[in-house]
């Protein structure tokens, strides 16, 4: 008997990123890497998705995710890219908050990608050689993800955690945003960086939707989080506020710390603003 045809998918319970039992999304199956050569799908990427692909800019490589939790490729087909905290969970075992957003992305047509940064010489982070991983990240967004995946460049949203919404903040959103066509969402970071590394034209300011969500509890306070993502949320906006974005929104949510954020949620609010609406 082959166990991986007979035996029925295990499943991830999404309600601790945010969504309600009774949503059709909560339960979606679980991705995982694969464990051992066979025909089956054991990884549940979907049928454009692709795990622990690499890529290489310029001599710089690394890998990424591509999740597919059920698109339909007749419609217009979105890309959601999730920059990882520090040490690469999301990517490392996707399982979890990485399943959660897949399915999300899915049921609004959108595919998920979550690369791995390039520095990942002592623990993984996205910015602590934010250029160098800016360079690979913009050609795998560009030159792979892009060019290889049936989306369309007008529905590219972003999202980053922690040391990944560091990444949008200081990197993606400073001098990528021709990149960010359908928004980004910054949970628990996304700080504020000594200036723009791009001119932004009038469009950028009018269009590009940037928000940061932070725990109103995470200030640093906590031992096992020493990061004050609440002074690096609030000084990240204000700083694209006051360079003319007008599409800027922060939230500090009562009674949240760096570790029970509802990301599912958030992420599905991103992706819903732009969604035409259906009157019955």
């Amino acid at each position: 008997m082959n166990p991986f045809k007979s035996a029925e998918p295990p499943t991830t319970d999404c309600t601790q990123y945010g969504l309600r039992a009774d949503d059709s999304r909560a339960f979606p199956h679980t991705v995982t890497l694969a464990t051992q050569p066979t025909t089956q799908d054991q990884t549940q990427a979907g049928a454009l998705g692709h795990l622990e692909q690499t890529y290489t800019y310029r001599g710089t490589t690394s890998s990424y995710h591509v999740i597919d939790g059920g698109v339909d490729v007749s419609k217009p087909v979105g890309l959601v890219i999730d920059l990882h905290g520090d040490g690469g969970a999301e990517y490392f075992e996707p399982g979890g908050r990485t399943t959660c957003l897949s399915a999300i992305a899915a049921s609004h047509n959108d595919l998920l990608a979550v690369p791995l940064t390039p520095d990942c010489q002592g623990e993984c982070t996205w910015w602590q050689e934010m250029g160098a991983n800016m360079r690979w990240l913009r050609a795998l967004t560009e030159n792979r993800l892009l060019a290889d995946l049936p989306v369309q460049r007008d529905r590219v949203s972003w999202f980053g955690y922690s040391g990944g919404a560091e990444m949008l903040s200081y990197g993606v959103l400073s001098g990528a945003r021709d990149l960010v066509t359908g928004g980004a969402a910054m949970v628990g970071g996304g700080g504020a960086p000594d200036g723009l590394s791009k001119i932004p034209t009038r469009q950028e300011k009018a269009e590009v939707r940037m928000w940061w969500f932070t725990g109103l509890l995470d200030d640093g306070s906590d031992p096992a989080s020493a990061f004050d993502a609440v002074t690096a949320a609030t000084e990240g906006q204000r700083f694209y506020e006051k360079r003319g974005f007008t599409r800027t929104r922060l939230e500090l949510m009562p009674h949240r710390d760096h570790f029970n954020m509802p990301d599912a949620e958030i992420l599905d609010e991103l992706l819903a603003v732009d969604e035409p609406t259906h009157s019955t």
